[in-house]
């Protein structure tokens, strides 16, 4: 049996309905809000702090493997009530807490494997979504654009170490934006404020890539449509991510807006 922790987006769905293709017996630990995964067979809906449950409920079922899978907001600490479980490990995560998401997800993946709990990359089943191209579309870049993106990448890892966002916005080689706990979406539209408001003539470039030592099993950056259509919003003309280390949700959608609207993706 494996086991899905699953979030929010589209992609466990994604995940979820290969799984069914596949006849893989699979059960849902569904973190939602709403509890999304709830009229699904051998679905449980779990609180983030319920890690007791979540342990028992995986050693129950004989789940050696489990995936993580969707996003999931973080919370206030001060508002976090832990089950009995998670107070045994409460020391731990609170200073995992304190810095920053990558830490907490690293954390968790120890406690998981002291159970005898193994967690996997759902690209195991689903490799069709990394993307590996070099280009969607063959737009050719300049000089500044080069420039750019080589300054968000050095961006990015020299901010690895506080282990801030997978994202940073760029124009003409000043940095706009740099994704926060809020996710890259919100960082796109705050570039587009800074843009107005300085009235820059110039697109921006959204690169986005994984921090050093970043654990892809459970946090690989992910591009979907959305993001496509808040990029061409905010004035941004195309986008850098890092080859076989992102997934590309809904490609056929994502290639056809960038054709229309003269948007480039391309890996490095």
């Amino acid at each position: 049996m494996l086991g899905l922790i699953v979030g929010e987006s589209s992609l466990p769905k994604f995940l979820i309905n290969k799984l069914l293709k596949k006849e893989v017996e699979f059960l849902i630990l569904d973190v939602t809000k709403s509890n999304i995964y709830k009229n699904y067979k051998n679905s449980h809906s779990l609180k983030i702090t319920q890690l007791g449950k979540a342990i028992s409920i995986l050693k129950r079922n004989n789940c050696k493997s489990v995936i993580f899978i969707g996003k999931v907001k973080r919370p206030e600490i001060s508002l976090l009530k832990f089950d009995r479980k998670a107070l045994f490990y409460i020391r731990r995560l609170f200073l995992a807490f304190k810095k920053g998401d990558g830490n907490i997800l690293k954390e968790v993946i120890k406690i998981f494997k002291e159970n005898k709990i193994n967690v996997i990359n759902s690209m195991k089943f689903t490799p069709e979504l990394i993307f590996k191209d070099k280009a969607i579309n063959k737009i050719k870049i300049n000089n500044s654009d080069k420039s750019s993106i080589s300054k968000g990448v050095s961006v990015i890892k020299s901010l690895s170490k506080f282990d801030i966002g997978q994202s940073v916005v760029i124009n003409n080689g000043y940095v706009l934006a740099i994704e926060g706990p809020e996710g890259t979406d919100e960082a796109i539209k705050r570039s587009l404020y800074l843009s107005k408001k300085y009235n820059l003539k110039n697109k921006s470039i959204l690169v986005k890539f994984p921090k050093i030592n970043q654990d892809l099993r459970v946090d690989l950056p992910t591009i979907g449509i959305e993001t496509i259509k808040n990029c061409i919003k905010a004035n941004i003309k195309g986008i850098a991510v890092k080859r076989s280390q992102n997934i590309i949700l809904n490609k056929d959608k994502i290639i056809n807006l960038t054709k229309k609207n003269n948007f480039f993706i391309i890996s490095l």
